[in-house]
């Protein structure tokens, strides 16, 4: 629980939510912990609710509204770690693209390649499946106006994805806007 705490405030102080947005969860067993509906991910203490994976449990009303998705994914994924943020330029980027490609030259390239844009409603079906069938195959996903998802075998991997996928369309979105210059000239 000490670890969700660290990377919930982690994620706050380097800008990938803000407010009573995002959520992180890690898996424990056949249990997974995640925060509560409406709390602020740098004052999670007391705020994380432990919750069954394969079946439905009382406490699933004061979890995340996100619980379904992060349900779906350790259900068809072998992460022990989700953490979702909402950080701003990959917000940008999914507008922008139907699909987020990693720079060849950014040194993140080596480990995710490509960054899945996906689609669905806050903690719909739709985002969980799409979510879950996305991460089968990459570390993190992007969906579309909302927000990221980073995945790992801890909550520290999982933190290292969601900052890296905002760090990477931070670059791309920089990349694309001096494209189309016509003066290189530096004045």
């Amino acid at each position: 629980m000490d670890e969700l705490i660290k990377y919930g405030k982690k994620i706050v102080a380097n800008g990938l939510v803000h407010s009573h947005f995002g959520n992180v969860s890690r898996r424990v067993d056949d249990y997974l912990l995640i925060s509560s509906t409406g709390s602020m991910l740098d004052e999670l203490e007391g705020k994380i609710v432990r919750v069954p994976i394969y079946e439905e449990s009382s406490l699933d009303s004061i979890a995340s509204s996100e619980l379904p998705v992060h349900r779906e994914i350790y259900k068809n994924t072998p992460v022990s770690a989700i953490l979702h943020g909402h950080s701003i330029f990959a917000v940008v980027e999914s507008m922008l693209n139907d699909k987020c490609i990693v720079l060849d030259s950014c040194e993140t390239e080596y480990f995710l390649h490509e960054i899945p844009i996906i689609t669905g409603g806050v903690g719909s079906k739709e985002l969980a499946k799409n979510a879950a069938e996305s991460l089968k195959d990459h570390l993190g996903v992007i969906i579309k106006g909302h927000g990221t998802i980073g995945t790992g075998s801890s909550v520290e991997e999982a933190y290292f994805v969601l900052s890296s996928i905002e760090h990477i369309c931070k670059i791309k979105y920089y990349v694309d806007m001096t494209k189309d210059r016509t003066d290189t000239t530096i004045l």
